[in-house]
């Protein structure tokens, strides 16, 4: 084989693994959370609770949330969650969000997917 041809077969190789990774962070949200962040319209609230992501694909978050100059709400809610690489998808009866993962792991974020400002849900790793 020829140099150029080398060359040009690394190149596409290299350009495969490159484009393999689209699908973004493998970091699995099945287990407990801490909740320590949430956003709204970029409005940031303070939070307490904990999200549980199950392996059968339901999820329970069980908390609190206060957006400032409001009163503390309680948050209960269940549903059912997909996972495919960095791409999330939350449905609590009918609606379902669609939402982007990012993080190393201990910490992570999930941003909606929608105009900015996105609203945001920060968890840490129990």
């Amino acid at each position: 084989m020829n140099s150029k041809v080398i060359a040009l077969l690394v190149t596409l190789a290299w350009a495969g693994v490159a484009c393999s990774d689209e699908t973004g962070p493998q970091i699995s949200l099945a287990g407990t959370w801490d909740f320590i962040g949430f956003s709204d319209a970029g409005i940031e609230a303070a939070t307490t609770g904990t999200w549980t992501f199950e392996t059968t694909n339901a999820f329970h978050v069980q908390g609190t949330i206060t957006f400032p100059g409001e009163p503390t709400d309680s948050l209960v809610v269940s549903g059912s969650y997909s996972q495919q690489g960095s791409q999330v998808e939350l449905t609590i009866g009918i609606d379902t969000g669609r939402w982007t993962l990012s993080g190393d792991g201990d910490v992570v974020v999930l941003t909606e997917v929608e105009p900015a400002p996105a609203n945001t849900i920060t968890l840490r790793r129990q």
